[in-house]
């Protein structure tokens, strides 16, 4: 390599060396800054998003809050002797969202099974809740899908008492 380079004349000497310092500086801005600044460019997407999903969570908690202290008793008491599927019908009725839940079937006595489309997610979060606790019907099973509106969900929700 020594004799090699003897042989050449200081002008190509000149041109290698210049090569060589480019593709140096080519092969550490491919293999060690570009894949960090993309990365970089990756992670604060992710955080952005992450903090507009905070922003929008907590909106959404207010507007729960809001729910509530406008209509705190908008259930029966846990000793209704009412079927399941009218106390989870009337309930929805009450809170105003019974045109999102498409379809509630009966699964026997004790269960129901609740289609939901373009609803608001919270809306349903706090029939459940509400559900829950003053009637003690819980979910047995949840299954969602985003829909095309911000905060709003479609998909079957099974209950159970």
């Amino acid at each position: 390599m020594k004799d090699w380079w003897e042989t050449l004349q200081s002008r190509e000497r000149y041109m290698v060396l210049i090569a060589t310092v480019l593709v140096s500086i080519a092969i550490l801005y491919l293999a060690i800054w570009s894949p960090i600044a993309s990365s970089r460019d990756i992670k604060q997407k992710r955080v952005e998003a992450k903090r507009e999903t905070v922003t929008w969570m907590t909106q959404k908690k207010q507007e729960v809050e809001h729910l509530k202290r406008i209509n705190p008793n908008m259930f029966n008491s846990a000793s209704d002797s009412r079927s399941l599927l009218a106390i989870v019908d009337t309930g929805a009725k009450q809170m105003g969202i019974r045109p999102a839940i498409t379809r509630i079937e009966p699964k026997g006595e004790d269960s129901v099974h609740i289609y939901v489309e373009d609803m608001a997610f919270d809306y349903l979060i706090v029939l459940l809740g509400e559900l829950e606790r003053r009637n003690n019907i819980e979910v047995a099973d949840a299954s969602f899908n985003r829909s095309d509106q911000i905060g709003k969900i479609t998909g079957k929700v099974t209950l159970t008492r």
